[in-house]
């Protein structure tokens, strides 16, 4: 079989079927900052809500199937969310502490639902396909010579769907009323006030929005990548969605190339371990890989970005009646 310095292409195939679930997360849960951050709204509290969609996620699919489970997991992370919203738009709680504190919360908040969902603190029992979308060949892609054809079979709907969706979102952001007024509120929210817009409303369903998105993302990872939930899967997916949105500069289009390089870094320690060079690395450093590609990454870009001018400004209308 042909092969790459040594990796068989069947390998490498595999990896970007991995690299496409890693995508969905990280691209749906960064859709979702950039909603809140394109508000004024900093939201660093998306690893909690996304720790409350794989729970509730969890349990919806167990309870009624993979449908109703991401509609509960998205319904959850709203709700979760406003929390987030109430402290910064209302009470104007600095952005960053709120985001923490939803973090920690969301880690009791997860273990005492698992208790009530599946008798057990800390992960369910495995469900199966019961619980799973219907996978997916796409055709003449999933047909690629070499191996490289698995990166395209089995495919989960929800994978195709994070793929389509930055079509409605640019189109949202960039050609609709509520998109102009969002994106006006995170630049200069005193100005939207001027013109009649309810910026507070704007910040309360961004940071809902957000919170949303993240709970879907969460539930995807719970019941469709690990048929189960436990506690602690979501290991940092959160933050590295936040690096993902501030590489792409806070663009739907250019997250998704951010997500894919992040969700690829994902696979390489699940499965290209074995590959020459990476092979030579203790184990501790290959599981180390996406969180020092998503370091590198940040440090050689960061200067480049420019973020909303007014996200996490207090704004003194925030919890008025505009």
């Amino acid at each position: 079989m042909l092969a790459i310095s040594g990796t068989p292409l069947l390998d490498l195939g595999a990896a970007f079927g991995i690299a496409f679930n890693y995508f969905t997360i990280i691209y749906l849960t960064g859709l979702g900052g950039l909603f809140s951050e394109r508000s004024g709204i900093v939201n660093i509290g998306l690893e909690g809500m996304m720790t409350i969609g794989t729970v509730a996620g969890a349990w919806g699919s167990v309870r009624f199937g993979p449908t109703e489970g991401l509609m509960i997991g998205f319904t959850a992370g709203a709700l979760f969310a406003l929390i987030h919203a109430v402290a910064t738009v209302t009470f104007r709680v600095d952005h960053i502490v709120s985001g923490v504190v939803i973090n920690l919360v969301a880690v009791g908040l997860a273990r005492f639902l698992s208790q009530i969902f599946f008798g057990q603190a800390t992960q369910s029992d495995p469900c199966g396909s019961p619980c799973q979308f219907g996978r997916l060949d796409l055709p003449l892609l999933s047909s690629l010579p070499w191996g490289l054809g698995r990166a395209f079979q089995n495919m989960s709907p929800v994978v195709i769907l994070a793929f389509l969706i930055v079509f409605p979102v640019t189109f949202v952001l960039h050609r609709t009323r509520f998109g102009l007024r969002l994106r006006s509120a995170g630049e200069n929210p005193e100005a939207t006030r001027t013109l009649g817009v309810r910026v507070a409303t704007i910040r309360y369903t961004a940071v809902m929005l957000s919170g949303a998105l993240a709970g879907l993302s969460g539930a995807f990872l719970a019941f469709e990548v690990n048929d189960h939930w436990r506690e602690g899967q979501t290991v940092g997916l959160g933050f590295i969605s936040l690096a993902a949105l501030i590489l792409s500069n806070w663009n739907p289009k250019r997250l998704m190339g951010a997500a894919m390089l992040f969700g690829f870094a994902q696979a390489i320690p699940l499965r290209l371990n074995d590959a020459p060079i990476i092979n030579l690395l203790p184990p501790q450093f290959i599981r180390m890989i996406p969180y020092a590609v998503t370091i590198v990454a940040i440090a050689g870009f960061v200067g480049r970005v420019r973020p909303p001018a007014a996200a996490g400004k207090a704004y003194e209308g925030g919890g008025g009646s505009t």
